[in-house]
């Protein structure tokens, strides 16, 4: 088999490793035969792997980590090892992690969180000083909580578990035994095989709803002032102020935080053949990464809205920055927690297939190569079903199809795994400073980089880069790291440089017209070039691109598995121009196939015809919505091969009976040359309505565009 007809196999076919790997909400009483049959239908879709997240729901009589919750555990473990499905446990009941559900405190009450605040009475709370205005700064309870498994455990109801210190070692030694050690006991065969992570969970030493305190360690006064900063200078955590004691403050918390959490739970993991994972609490932490051996962050809340470019803000940085520090780190692979509560309009549930695919692509591009959805439930009965929606998984409409889904996570995971790019051009960030806006020209100018912490700089780690962008304007005691590369401050100044033939080549491609919604890696897996291009705007995006070492280009599509000839012109010897459209929520991997090897597998890209009126609303239930139209082959000249129809939302499309095809977002394109038999042919299109209208009683629109309700 020759090279590329062997990187077309593995592209198509990716092993299990690269399976995603859902969350698991554990949150409804046990049956062992629901369990089976669910973790079956998992591996049936393509997911061969999930995180076992306890979860709101669960009976109060099966307590969290007593020998009734373990026999579940083990059950679900068991069964998992059985079916060849693997499991990453979860380290808390329900999150933050690092409290047991309480048990923490439940063992010694002083382990509860504590921070400082500022009080004008501080009753018998430690009293670190005065302030000018009258005020103190205190030491004491927070009072903070968890979310917790049990309904009546939620934020701000009266069973929610106590959190706890996690900036006191004693509380985290107590927190490993009573959770990780407890899990080993009685899962240790399991360790290293079935079990290859443990997942923890944005830690928080203050708790939830502990607004109004910071975090402290005992003595962090001293460090402080031997830091030369001044506490009554810690006001401005307050105020939202800084100044030089609260970047000192910030410095030292961040440092007590990995010393007395993170390292544990990092040293543990590897002691027990297991990978740390999970993420820390915001998308901008760097140095509690260097402790994973999973490096992982969250996408939520829709804080990266789809079609925008996911430029701007301190939480576009983060798929980026784990991808580059699990690089930095040598580990193979970083993960992201996706999909959590990204509905549109802050209507549960209203999250689209469309969605997900544009968040994959995003997460995929900028080197995300584990992807962890948020979530599949065990259970959507009565309260569960609105406990941070949606089911990304068994319970949303696209289950029946969700291999596109799956395979294509595989598909994107595989190329980003154990292959390298061209960057030359790194950018310094340093913790909870990393630049976002300051460098989205890079990204709109097709130029790759890698976030570069200003920690391993000073460890020797930058070798390799020829450009280093300093957008934080960070001093350093010694130049000499930067002797052979151009230290330079802004973005502008990169481009500037790219306009020299010298440094023509920090562009992984050369766009005209340009192209800012353009994204494009370039990427070295097993001897082959690969070119993977993104298009993450809401139009169609038309323009030519210049590519060095590619000759005969083709064009792979990751998500439907087609090989299609590229349109290009030979710029000179090497270099290519290549034609590109690409439609939004659309990728494009080009590969080189210089001797034609994948010549027998290439379709022609057709020119469409939209049907949308040839169909009539047929059958109409709760949110389906059934069309149809015959079709007589002798009205073509050449027998119809594909068509498309514009309509909300997901488009499953029969041809005489049989299936053929599926779709997520409009325009449906269908492929039914296949299915064809010569006269009348009966075709059927069923839109299926967003799963907002069946779990949020939302009104959401569906169906084909040239319908009455629309």
């Amino acid at each position: 088999m020759s090279q590329i007809k062997q990187l077309w196999k593995e592209i198509m076919e990716p092993t299990e490793e690269f399976t995603p790997v859902p969350f698991w909400f554990f949150n409804d009483a046990p049956d062992e035969t629901k369990i089976r049959l669910q973790l079956e239908d998992y591996i049936d879709k393509g997911v061969h792997a999930l995180v076992l997240h306890p979860r709101i729901g669960i009976p109060e009589d099966i307590p969290y980590l007593s020998s009734k919750y373990f026999e579940v555990i083990r059950f679900i473990v068991k069964t998992a090892s059985e079916i060849g499905m693997r499991i990453v446990l979860y380290d808390e009941g329900m999150y933050p992690s690092g409290s047991a559900h309480g048990m923490v405190v439940g063992e010694n009450p002083d382990f509860a969180s504590k921070g400082i605040t500022l009080v004008k009475d501080p009753g018998d709370r430690e009293i670190l000083t005065r302030m000018p205005d009258g005020k103190y700064l205190v030491y004491g309870f927070t009072g903070g909580t968890i979310r917790g498994i049990h309904f009546s455990e939620d934020d701000g109801e009266a069973g929610a578990p106590k959190s706890a210190d996690i900036l006191n070692p004693q509380a985290v030694e107590t927190f490993i035994h009573l959770t990780h050690n407890r899990y080993y006991e009685e899962l240790k065969e399991y360790f290293g095989t079935t079990i290859f992570g443990f997942f923890t969970d944005e830690p928080c030493a203050l708790g939830r709803n502990a607004t109004d305190y910071r975090e402290w360690v005992p003595g962090m006064e001293e460090e402080i002032v031997a830091a030369g900063g001044d506490l009554i200078e810690l006001g401005a955590l307050f105020e939202g102020g800084e100044n030089k004691t609260t970047s000192i403050y910030r410095k030292l918390v961040k440092y007590h935080l990995r010393e007395t959490f993170y390292k544990p739970l990092s040293d543990w993991c590897h002691e027990h053949g297991i990978s740390l994972m999970g993420h820390p609490a915001e998308s901008d932490d760097i140095e509690e990464e260097l402790y994973f051996h999973v490096p992982g962050q969250d996408l939520i809340l829709r804080r990266v809205v789809p079609k925008t470019g996911g430029l701007t803000g301190k939480d576009s940085v983060q798929a980026k920055l784990a991808a580059d520090i699990a690089r930095l780190l040598g580990c193979r692979r970083n993960m992201n927690e996706c999909f959590g509560v990204c509905s549109r309009d802050n209507i549960p549930w209203y999250f689209t297939g469309e969605d997900m695919k544009w968040y994959i692509d995003w997460l995929g591009i900028r080197g995300v190569n584990m992807f962890v959805p948020h979530a599949f439930y065990y259970s959507v009965a009565g309260k569960r079903k609105d406990e941070r929606p949606p089911d990304v998984g068994p319970n949303n409409i696209w289950w029946a199809h969700y291999r596109h889904f799956s395979d294509y996570m595989k598909r994107i995971s595989w190329l980003m795994t154990d292959s390298d790019d061209y960057t030359e051009v790194a950018v310094l960030c340093d913790n909870n400073n990393v630049p976002a806006d300051e460098i989205a020209e890079l990204y709109e100018s097709q130029i790759g980089f890698h976030y570069l912490p200003v920690s391993m700089v000073k460890d020797g780690k930058e070798d390799g880069y020829k450009i280093i962008l300093n957008v934080l304007g960070t001093e350093f005691e010694s130049m000499s790291a930067f002797d052979n590369v151009h230290l330079v401050h802004t973005a502008d100044e990169i481009l500037e440089l790219t306009k020299q033939n010298e440094y023509i080549y920090l562009k992984t491609v050369v766009a005209e017209p340009a192209a800012k919604d353009l994204r494009s890696v370039r990427r070295m897996k097993k001897g082959n070039d690969l070119l993977f291009l993104s298009n993450e705007g809401s139009h169609i995006l038309k323009t030519r691109i210049q590519v060095t070492n590619m000759e005969n280009p083709v064009w792979i599509d990751l998500w439907e598995g087609n090989v299609y000839n590229c349109q290009y012109t030979v710029a000179s010897e090497g270099t290519v121009w290549i034609e590109l459209e690409l439609n939004p929520c659309e990728t494009a991997l080009i590969v080189s196939d210089p001797k034609g090897d994948m010549k027998e597998l290439l379709r022609p890209k057709l020119t469409l015809e939209d049907w949308t009126d040839r169909f009539e609303l047929l059958t109409q239930e709760e949110n389906r919505r059934i069309y149809g139209c015959t079709v007589d082959t002798g009205e073509f000249a050449a027998m119809p091969e594909c068509f498309q129809v514009s309509g909300e939302e997901m488009a499953e499309c029969y041809c005489n009976g049989e299936l053929a095809g599926v779709s997520f977002w409009s325009p449906h394109v269908f492929d039914i040359g296949s299915k064809l038999i010569e006269g009348k042919n009966i075709i059927e299109v069923i839109m299926t309505g967003n799963a907002a209208n069946l779990y949020a009683d939302a009104d959401i629109l569906f169906g084909l565009t040239d319908d009455d309700f629309l």
